[in-house]
């Protein structure tokens, strides 16, 4: 405890963000990503589908395979962190989660749309936990309070922000004649680098 307070003054002195506030600003942006990613698909579903080609029932599964995947590996969460480390596994689901977002940004065709969707949730399924770990971790228990109310504001604004700006984006970039550049963007706006 009194580790920390040295280390918060030192940092005060020199101007910058202390560790446990960084740690914080790391979880919620991961987090909100994440969070986002599972309903701003939601409403380009039919523009998904005229742009494949494909019936209903198969474009379902962009949406379900990702949240099946997430409901199946939180468990083992706990298991990876405890091998790799919570830094590193966070880490690791970060890269993995943003090069299958651009993966399914790339996609082209149905299957595989699906199965980088798969993988994108798989990456993001450990991301809640490891970032609550992160952040009890970092901050001293009379800040705990605060630091999970900021986390949890993110963790509910994101599902509603999502298909908000599905429909923005596919009303503004798309409407009625859905591209496929279209459903790349909605994947892959917020991760990669050369997207519009």
């Amino acid at each position: 405890m009194q580790e920390t307070q040295v280390s918060e003054q030192t940092s005060r002195r020199s101007g910058r963000l202390s560790y446990k506030w960084v740690v914080l600003i790391v979880a919620v942006i991961g987090t909100f990503m994440s969070a986002l990613d599972q309903t701003i698909v939601n409403i380009a579903i039919p523009q998904i589908q005229n742009a494949f080609g494909a019936d209903i029932h198969l474009v379902q599964w962009v949406f379900t395979g990702y949240i099946l995947t997430q409901g199946v590996g939180t468990p083992t969460t706990a298991f990876f962190s405890d091998t790799l480390g919570l830094k590193r596994f966070y880490i690791a689901c970060i890269a993995l989660f943003t090069i299958s977002s651009t993966l399914c940004g790339l996609a082209w065709g149905l299957p595989i749309l699906i199965t980088f969707r798969i993988i994108q949730g798989l990456s993001e399924a450990g991301l809640v936990p490891i970032s609550l770990a992160l952040i009890f971790r970092e901050f001293p228990r009379n800040q705990r309070g605060l630091a999970s109310g900021i986390f949890g504001v993110t963790v509910l604004l994101a599902p509603a922000i999502g298909p908000t700006l599905g429909g923005y984006i596919v009303s503004s970039l798309g409407g009625a004649s859905f591209s496929l550049s279209t459903c790349q963007w909605v994947f892959s706006a917020y991760c990669s680098p050369s997207s519009p």
